[in-house]
């Protein structure tokens, strides 16, 4: 299980910097994404993909829920107005709430890739200020310890959480 970390870094050269650092700590390079405002000024630093900047995910589980409850009431009502449908058995509905949940997922899915992300909309000022936001993905049981190195060795740098959140079971 991964929990990501957000930074907010003032330039390229210390996101550079906090590249390295991660590379040390072995934390792979799969797992560390930017988002600047012009893509193009992180020069060969990994840029954050659709999924980190828009809600693809969530919008697609949604979907997912609407489609088969949707395809749920359709294959009740080809099942109940056969003079309309046509004879059709029972198994009509199951086949309709896999469909109608696969097809509103792939659409929710895709019409998600334009809106961002409620998690990076939260730094669009930052970033529209010429920020770089880096996004690194961290096994959960080395959240603290290198969260605590970066923070030690990059002051510059502005922690602004973690997602999921943390949660303390104990106090």
């Amino acid at each position: 299980m991964r929990r990501r970390l957000y930074f907010v870094l003032p330039n390229i050269r210390s996101a550079q910097a906090m590249m390295n650092e991660l590379l040390l700590e072995r934390i792979d390079e799969d797992h560390i994404h930017f988002h600047a405002k012009n893509e193009q000024t992180l020069g060969n630093l990994p840029k954050a993909n659709a999924v980190e900047k828009s809600d693809v995910v969530y919008s697609a589980m949604a979907g997912f829920v609407f489609g088969a409850v949707f395809g749920l009431f359709g294959g009740m009502l080809a099942y109940l107005v056969p003079w309309w449908f046509g004879e059709v058995t029972l198994m009509v509905i199951p086949y309709c709430m896999v469909l109608g949940a696969l097809s509103c997922a792939a659409w929710a899915a895709t019409v998600a890739t334009a809106a961002p992300s409620y998690r990076i909309k939260s730094y669009s000022a930052q970033i529209e200020q010429g920020n770089i936001l880096m996004i690194v993905s961290v096994p959960l049981r080395r959240l603290s310890e290198v969260r605590q190195r970066l923070m030690r060795h990059h002051p510059e740098a502005m922690y602004s959480g973690v997602w999921p959140a943390e949660h303390r079971l104990f106090p």
